[in-house]
């Protein structure tokens, strides 16, 4: 299945393309969109995730309102695309049994500006970054179908004072920082999940969409000119991006 982008290429011309999993809810940016089909397509991705009960539309209008408002600033960011992901986890492919429990995660794709005379000295150089941070990630370089990558694992703990005592909560995230392959620009996607135990499946889940990878207007096999890597693509939806 393929969608059309939000943009166009008067907004800045295709970037990159890229295939998420069906189970990947897109959620509205309002990138090159006037306030009136923004609003409409952040109602229907609305209906998409809670369905259309209508005992249930004051529940969808908040969900609106709030997906709504943290958009702007994702743009602003340079976020050019997000999607909630509801995985089942466990069960038979052909329904015969249920799945033992939903999981949940979080995709930001965005686009920073990078000095980036070479993509391999690049990608060396944010390891080496990666390295010397204090969030106690995982760095290493990985080569992809559209150039030399860099793959970052690193968790974090949320505690809450509540009345009953403290909660806490642990969140892992897995962050792939690829650059342009000639331009001086990053592509960084970032995987989150509360969902601490399923960190094996959504690496997974991020390297078959970062196959999928591919920049246009190249003519060096990391572009338009070679074919999409087809080995995670027969049941994924196809994306355009914009930057």
């Amino acid at each position: 299945m393929t969608s059309a982008p939000e943009g166009g290429p008067e907004d800045g011309g295709a970037a990159f393309r890229f295939q998420v999993q069906p189970e990947f809810h897109e959620i509205p940016l309002g990138i090159g969109l006037d306030e009136e089909t923004f609003t409409e397509r952040m109602r229907a991705y609305a209906r998409d995730y809670w369905g259309d009960r209508e005992d249930w539309e004051p529940l969808r209008r908040m969900f609106t309102a709030v997906h709504a408002a943290n958009t702007q600033q994702l743009a602003a960011d340079g976020v050019v695309y997000q999607a909630l992901g509801v995985f089942p986890i466990g069960g038979t492919a052909d329904g015969t049994q249920a799945p033992e429990r939903v999981s949940r995660c979080t995709l930001l794709i965005s686009v920073r500006e990078l000095d980036n005379p070479d993509p391999a000295l690049v990608a060396a150089g944010i390891v080496e970054t990666l390295a010397r941070t204090n969030d106690g990630g995982e760095a290493q370089l990985v080569a992809l179908p559209a150039g030399p990558a860099v793959v970052n694992v690193a968790g974090s703990r949320a505690v809450w004072t509540l009345p009953d005592g403290e909660q806490e909560r642990f969140f892992v995230r897995i962050e792939l920082w690829l650059p342009f392959p000639r331009e001086d620009r990053l592509l960084l996607c970032c995987l989150s999940t509360s969902d601490a135990q399923d960190l094996f499946h959504y690496q997974a889940v991020l390297a078959d969409i970062a196959d999928t990878l591919t920049f246009t207007g190249t003519e060096d096999g990391t572009g338009d000119s070679a074919e999409a890597p087809s080995a995670a693509a027969a049941n994924t939806r196809e994306r355009t991006a914009y930057a």
